[in-house]
């Protein structure tokens, strides 16, 4: 939509940026919201729908790219890209099929496959993986399609702690349920909203749980104009506590 990108998320923690799905144009929006993206260390896909992943290959390809322009641009030598273990073999298999040959490439992915628990530590963060039911709806026809023999349904929430805060990213969800254990005590919640309809009754399901901040993401088309409709449904039922996100929206916790 117009003035709305896909879902993609930065977080900044302890020196270091780290991305949580690659929507496009996530590329480009690095570099229009002037991110430290010479700070990059690692991106995270939970699930393989467009919506979340469709820019990961430009996005590994600009950070080749910006090389090429070391006056303006920013440079890194090494990434770590972690995508559903579902998934890494076809990911490899794209790049190889887009030319983006490891040898001839300025910066290093280091590939590594998303499973339940912890997936990624460095300095900074720690980033745990809980599996979600977001695309559960899918095994009856992979059950009778034995052809397709990559997909095994992986969607996960993610969970980062750092510096003392604990952010919760829910990705897609099959529902509210998902995480809502992984979301107790959270100092900022990063919530999809495009699953959970109606809103009040899934918003209601958090009362009590001691959660610092929400934030709603993956509007729906439907509602890309109504933002003040969904901020004061939201209102009604956690007072202060929720923000509908738009484009460039920073929160600092």
């Amino acid at each position: 939509m117009p003035g709305r990108g896909h879902a993609s998320a930065a977080i900044e923690c302890g020196g270091g940026l780290y991305l949580f799905d690659l929507g496009e144009p996530v590329g480009r929006e690095l570099i229009e919201w002037k991110l430290p993206v010479e700070r990059l260390e690692a991106a995270f896909v939970t699930h393989m729908h467009s919506d979340h992943a469709g820019g990961l290959f430009q996005f590994v390809k600009n950070l080749h790219l910006y090389h090429n322009h070391p006056d303006y641009l920013p440079q890194i030598d090494e990434i770590t890209l972690a995508v559903p273990a579902e998934a890494v073999e076809a990911v490899k298999a794209f790049f190889t099929a887009s030319y983006m040959f490891a040898e001839k490439m300025n910066v290093r992915v280091k590939l590594t496959g998303i499973g339940e628990g912890l997936c990624f530590q460095d300095s900074n963060i720690e980033v745990r993986a809980r599996r979600t039911t977001h695309l559960d709806g899918y095994a009856e026809f992979l059950a009778g399609h034995p052809e397709y023999k990559g997909p095994r349904c992986e969607a996960f929430a993610l969970e980062a702690r750092g510096e003392g805060k604990r952010v919760v990213y829910s990705g897609d969800l099959g529902g509210v349920s998902d995480i809502l254990e992984v979301a107790k005590g959270a100092d900022l919640l990063i919530l999809e909203f495009g699953h959970l309809l109606p809103l009040e009754e899934n918003l209601a399901r958090l009362r009590g749980l001691g959660i610092g901040r929400i934030v709603l993401t993956h509007i729906f088309p439907d509602y890309t104009n109504r933002g003040d409709q969904l901020q004061r449904t939201a209102d009604s039922v956690l007072p202060g506590a929720v923000t509908v996100a738009r484009d460039g929206l920073t929160v600092t916790i």
